[in-house]
């Protein structure tokens, strides 16, 4: 019988290195920064030379205004940096914006810049998440670090600002999950609302979902070894602190829920089970036709039209803001 156990043995440690190794290969793959172009994993979107040549002009725009380019220290040491832009006239009203995986803030955000700037009076703040863009960092968090960042930059701007800043969170993709983050983690009293773009319900439940889907890979040892490595490198828990879905009951703002009606990638059912549970004020937006992190692009005049809306209803109390 020695034999038998031996194999069992054998068999069980074969297992777990098999498991450690391919875990470690799928958290460089999905988790570690990578500065070259990524291809979208999605189904093509013929919306996309749309969303191209707007992200184009937002940046175009931006950068004609001049942008301060600022920076941050995390709290574990990296420099994260972004650009500031102060509002068109005197302003309480800044926007802190958090773009989504494999991004930037210039190009997930360039398009909304004019809106926010123009239309809404707010001061701009479009920093480069951690592991992206012209920020430090090798690892990505999907959102169980990334919140905490974006807090800060908004702690940052309001003591430059005024203490009386009234702020709004608006995050898109992995950046939505991040917002989602902030708000179940009690932001302090100047955050007023938060708008979720197409944010994910759980981290883990994400990186499933595509390696199956994209990848045809379903071996859930290759996933909790990937857990394993996110929890050594990064110290946090791809299942617990990604999970802005599982914390939503400790939301504290009033959330806007926006997800485009056929997203193939992170799928509608997450925002709509998102915004199900959410038990503070709040509304949804689906735009028809919209694919992922494409609300914007495809439905421009009604996501404008809900938003300024939203935001006059939980910002705009003060005579002369917008």
């Amino acid at each position: 019988m020695a034999w038998l156990w031996y194999t069992v043995l054998g068999l069980a440690v074969f297992l777990a290195q098999a498991a450690l190794v391919g875990g470690y290969i799928g958290f460089r793959l999905s988790l570690v920064r990578r500065d070259e172009e990524v291809k979208e994993l999605q189904e093509p979107d013929p919306n996309v030379a749309k969303r191209t040549a707007m992200r184009e002009a937002g940046k175009q725009w931006l950068f004609s205004h001049s942008p301060e380019e600022v920076e941050l220290r995390a709290r574990d040491g990296l420099t994260l940096r972004g650009y500031y832009i102060p509002a068109a006239k005197p302003s309480k009203r800044m926007v802190v914006f958090a773009h989504g995986y494999r991004c930037n803030g210039p190009d997930e955000f360039g398009a909304f810049l004019e809106f926010y700037h123009d239309e809404m009076n707010c001061h701009i703040l479009l920093p480069d998440q951690r592991g992206h863009g012209r920020s430090d960092g090798k690892y990505i968090g999907f959102a169980a670090l990334e919140w905490r960042d974006i807090l800060d930059w908004a702690d940052m701007f309001v003591r430059r600002i005024g203490a009386d800043t009234e702020v709004v969170l608006h995050g898109v993709s992995m950046g939505g999950a991040t917002v989602m983050n902030c708000n179940a983690n009690n932001p302090p009293e100047y955050v007023k609302c938060v708008v979720e773009d197409c944010g994910y319900t759980n981290g883990y439940e994400m990186i499933r979902l595509a390696a199956s889907r994209d990848l045809n890979l379903n071996i859930p040892p290759l996933f909790w070894g990937l857990r394993f490595w996110y929890r050594v490198l990064l110290g946090r828990s791809l299942k617990k602190d990604a999970d802005p879905c599982g914390r939503i009951g400790d939301f504290k703002c009033p959330t806007l829920f926006v997800h485009g009606a056929v997203d193939g990638f992170v799928p509608t059912e997450m925002g709509l089970r998102c915004h199900e549970a959410a038990r503070v004020p709040k509304e949804l937006l689906l735009i028809e036709g919209a694919g992922h992190a494409m609300s914007y692009f495809i439905g421009k005049e009604e996501y404008e039209a809900r938003l300024k809306a939203f935001l006059e209803q939980w910002m705009g109390e003060r005579e002369g803001v917008f």
